[in-house]
């Protein structure tokens, strides 16, 4: 099991706020509640690569990596000119999710951008 709660932010799902989420993104170091995870998977793993919190083997080497980054660091470049209307919340329906998700993760819509191009602080 992994230790999701030692990062900062990891209490909720790191899209839309539904609390104590069981699933992670392990390439992006943050954890998602179910419903997103869903929609997570749909990307397929050159986007996304989502594990079970409680199901999947945790090597030391992947918990540290998620340690080392969590929601609060991964949505400060991912979710920095995101307007406070734009943000799903866990009652959302599903089709609000896809298109809030792929806006976020695909499009990087709402990511904080250097001079010399994307924040690269969280991959």
């Amino acid at each position: 099991m992994m230790r999701n709660t030692r990062c900062l932010g990891n209490s909720t799902c790191a899209d839309c706020d539904n609390v104590d989420p069981e699933w992670a993104c392990i390439d992006h170091g943050t954890c998602i509640c179910i419903q997103c995870s869903g929609v997570h998977r749909s990307l397929g793993v050159t986007i996304s690569k989502v594990r079970s919190l409680l199901l999947d083997f945790w090597s030391e080497e992947l918990i540290q990596s998620m340690e080392a980054k969590g929601n609060s660091i991964f949505n400060k470049i991912y979710e920095a000119n995101l307007q406070s209307d734009q943000r799903i919340t866990s009652q959302s329906p599903r089709e609000d999710r896809e298109k809030f998700i792929k806006r976020k993760y695909i499009d990087k819509e709402f990511c904080r951008v250097k001079e010399d191009g994307l924040e690269t602080a969280v991959k």
